[in-house]
């Protein structure tokens, strides 16, 4: 049996385990329920900041189509604020960004907010926000499709030809005017989207706007490539203010997803040669190689600049 003394050792002993078990629960559990409550109480609707930062890569594009798809379907949260910083990146994911701005916009308020940059596939993907908030030092546009392909397999397809056995005559088969017919069929998906969402704000002629300019914030204000200049707050007010589900300042801001991978960098690879060729395409010769690992053909790009592909040659488009 225990005796007084050895009964308040025991309770004591538990009483602390009991606190410390708590605390370190706490301690564990704590961000998660902090960063899951919105600051203004659970009554109160929510504008999501959902950001962007890097190339519209399938995995910076995958992350923020999960962000856009738990706004949809959270009930609390009334508007978006899609915060960027990205030159763009491959055309099919650009589209998979833009795809998924165009949804969430069509079922709430969606504002663009222009950290840095939101240039070629990263514009595209912004194009359907109800507003676009720019700083003075924002670069936006660069309207227009790279298209990037091996040189040998446009050079000497008469040589491939007689190398390899095909099912059709045109497998596997590049040639300098397919590229440029895929190239116009891209180019002109591009500029008419632009056009669509943004036509009635922007000054430019449908030409001016296939260019490919890029335009600091101040300049795109006035060519209806943005609306105003402003920071994250100002497009978080925005947010809120053109939803009918939100009255005044009575909501509650919630930050989503991790931002994105870093930027990448967007150089012509060293060694490189350019060489100018016919009807506006420039090649990139890069050093020969005896590498024969398999490599995709064709890429198209919706990005400012020249995507670096080591040992490979390039095909693009002046725009």
């Amino acid at each position: 049996m225990f005796g007084r003394e050895q009964l308040f050792s025991a309770m004591t002993a538990s009483y602390v385990i009991a606190v410390t078990l708590a605390l370190v629960i706490a301690a564990i559990f704590a961000p998660v329920i902090w960063n899951g409550v919105p600051s203004g109480g659970d009554d109160d609707p929510s504008v999501a900041v959902i950001t962007l930062r890097g190339g519209t890569t399938d995995a910076n594009v995958n992350a923020v189509k999960q962000d856009l798809r738990e706004a949809r379907t959270n009930e609390s949260i009334e508007a978006v604020v899609l915060r960027v910083d990205s030159p763009g990146g491959p055309v099919d994911s650009s589209e998979e960004f833009y795809l998924a701005v165009n949804r969430t916009a069509s079922e709430m308020p969606v504002v663009a907010y222009v950290e840095g940059t939101a240039a070629s596939g990263g514009y595209y993907g912004i194009v359907p926000a109800d507003e676009i908030v720019v700083k003075p030092s924002s670069n936006v546009g660069s309207i227009g499709v790279i298209v990037q392909a091996p040189l040998s397999l446009i050079e000497q397809v008469e040589q491939q030809g007689e190398t390899f056995v095909r099912s059709g005559p045109d497998k596997a088969q590049i040639s300098k005017d397919g590229l440029r017919e895929d190239i116009e069929v891209l180019q002109r998906s591009f500029v008419g989207t632009v056009m669509r969402h943004r036509g009635e704000q922007l000054t430019l002629s449908r030409a001016e706007v296939a260019n490919g300019n890029t335009y600091l914030g101040a300049q795109a204000t006035q060519n209806g490539f943005a609306d105003r200049i402003g920071d994250t707050e100002l497009a978080i007010e925005r947010a809120a203010a053109l939803s009918n589900d939100i009255e005044g300042d009575g909501y509650d801001v919630v930050y989503q997803g991790s931002g994105g991978a870093e930027f990448n960098v967007i150089i012509v690879p060293a060694g490189a040669e350019t060489v100018q060729g016919a009807n506006n395409v420039t090649y990139l010769v890069h050093p020969d190689d005896s590498e024969t690992t398999f490599r995709e053909p064709v890429k198209y790009y919706a990005v400012w600049g020249i995507p670096a592909e080591d040992n490979n040659a390039t095909v693009i488009r002046n725009d």
